[in-house]
């Protein structure tokens, strides 16, 4: 039976956080902007027109909870650790899902500014 390894970078987050965040450190810098300007435009959107906005079930939630401000800066958080949970696990695809992620964010920040005009 031929097995191949299962290779990813799971390891290195849990045990070498900043040995992972040195060797993907641009990419997660693109992909903290991005969901740190989701997370101000949804806070804004959140706060102008109420927790029923938010098409994301986690963020409404964390908005029902903790406000406009916490809940949008709170579901952010959460999401963005899973992206890079994920990522973390495939390695050779590492950097470009965390920088797609980190597009994703940006282009819902612009998709909410434009709601905001």
């Amino acid at each position: 039976m031929n097995r191949r390894k299962y290779k990813s970078n799971l390891k290195l987050l849990v045990h070498h956080p900043l040995v992972f965040a040195r060797f993907y450190r641009w990419s997660l810098l693109f992909l903290f902007i991005g969901a740190a300007l989701d997370a101000i435009t949804t806070a804004v959107l959140s706060y102008r027109f109420g927790p029923e906005g938010e098409l994301h079930p986690v963020v409404r939630l964390m908005t029902y909870i903790f406000g406009p401000i916490g809940g949008a800066v709170i579901g952010k958080i959460g999401q963005v650790i899973f992206a890079i949970f994920v990522a973390s696990l495939w390695r050779p695809w590492c950097r470009w899902i965390l920088l797609l992620c980190g597009l994703l964010y940006l282009l819902a920040a612009v998709s909410n500014h434009f709601m905001l005009i």
